[in-house]
């Protein structure tokens, strides 16, 4: 990734807080550079990071590692990537990149001007890639990072934050392990971003004591605290992965999310050659990037957030949903804890919770999952439960 991941355009909620698999990524630009290159002479050329200690080539470019284990590793993910990236990308090209694997990846040791906070990081005017160590998924975050460094020529023309979503498209691509994981930090950060999710939790008794079926349903709403009416048309005119633009992480989110909602849209109906023909159509009138308006034909949106809302609902399948809740369990387990804790019965809450199936499922689309069959959903009900 260049810049700095999407996140809502507002501070989520508490139980909405970000998870290191759908994390931020920075790219340093070339002005950001320029005004720290004159202080290297006065003293501070100890600012610049220095390279880890291990050090391996596997051939498609020079890792830097704190092993060379490590440096092995991520060299390997290298060699799989570069040459499945520029046979998927229409006019991609990649220079010979270096990759150092840090504890949190920085160019600078001193913090000028540079606001990182991310997983991935690529400084294009030292052709590097920064890894984070901890990243939970290293491969896709390299796959992003690798697709900022490919992209040139007339895919410059890209407005805003579309760069990012469209690392994050390819990333996906590249990396299917980790796609439904990352279209759920993105989808559900894009609604968010245009008023939230609607969610409608259904609870049955399998096996009624009276004989009836008895139901028991909740309605939960996942929101911003304070929700931007330009935000999801902001997404073409902030760059928001720049690591010079001064943005909260939340916030960030919010665009990446935005960002990957319209990139996504256009692939689906144009592909990538699509939307690299936008490009060369934009750079041949004159154009510094695409035009909104014909991003937003192709991707077929309009000006309303709450058609945004809904496509980034509707884009969500039970796969994905079942990813949102892994990431943020909070929301179901409060729920179904206040139901098999709640009134006089026979049954301890425990067996109350063997006792029911339980539905989550998307009002505005067609993704559902049954919660009670997720293991991490039952361990965290009977952690509530305890500590009652």
């Amino acid at each position: 990734m260049v810049p700095v991941l999407p996140a809502p355009l507002t501070d989520p909620p508490p139980a909405l807080s970000p998870e290191p698999g759908v994390g931020l990524g920075v790219k340093v630009p070339s002005r950001v550079l320029e005004p720290l290159a004159h202080l290297l002479p006065l003293g501070c050329a100890a600012c610049l990071a220095s390279p880890p200690d291990a050090y391996y080539d596997g051939g498609s470019g020079v890792v830097r590692a704190a092993s060379v284990e490590e440096a092995h590793e991520v060299a390997s993910m290298l060699g799989r990537l570069r040459p499945a990236l520029l046979d998927m990308l229409p006019g991609g090209k990649l220079a010979d990149v270096e990759v150092w694997v840090q504890e949190e990846p920085h160019l600078y040791n001193c913090r000028i001007e540079a606001n990182y906070d991310a997983e991935g990081l690529y400084a294009p005017a030292q052709e590097r890639i920064f890894l984070d160590r901890q990243a939970e998924d290293r491969e896709r975050v390299l796959a992003h990072e690798l697709c900022h460094a490919a992209l040139s020529g007339h895919w410059a023309r890209l407005p805003g934050t579309l760069e990012e979503g469209l690392c994050d498209a390819v990333a996906a691509r590249l990396v299917p392990e980790g796609a439904a994981r990352l279209r759920a930090g993105r989808l559900s950060s894009a609604a968010l971003a245009c008023g939230g999710l609607q969610l409608q939790l259904e609870v049955r008794e399998r096996e009624p004591s009276c004989g009836a079926r008895l139901g028991w349903s909740a309605r939960i709403s996942l929101t911003s605290e304070e929700p931007s009416p330009e935000a999801h048309l902001d997404v073409f005119r902030v760059s928001a992965g720049l690591s010079s633009t001064h943005i909260k992480a939340s916030v960030k989110r919010g665009y990446y999310g935005l960002s990957f909602l319209v990139i996504e849209r256009i692939l689906q109906r144009h592909d990538l050659e699509g939307l690299h023909r936008l490009c060369r159509a934009a750079a041949a009138e004159g154009h510094a990037s695409v035009p909104q308006r014909w991003l937003q034909e192709a991707a077929e949106l309009d000006d309303d957030p709450l058609t945004w809302r809904a496509a980034a609902a509707a884009a969500m399948d039970s796969e994905e949903l079942a990813e949102l809740v892994r990431m943020y369990p909070g929301f179901v387990a409060d729920a179904l804890t206040r139901y098999v804790t709640r009134g006089e019965s026979d049954l301890t809450p425990r067996q109350r919770l063997d006792s029911i199936d339980a539905e989550l499922r998307l009002l505005e689309g067609d993704a559902s999952v049954r919660v009670t069959d997720l293991g991490f959903m039952r361990t965290a009900v009977l952690e509530r439960i305890a500590a009652r």
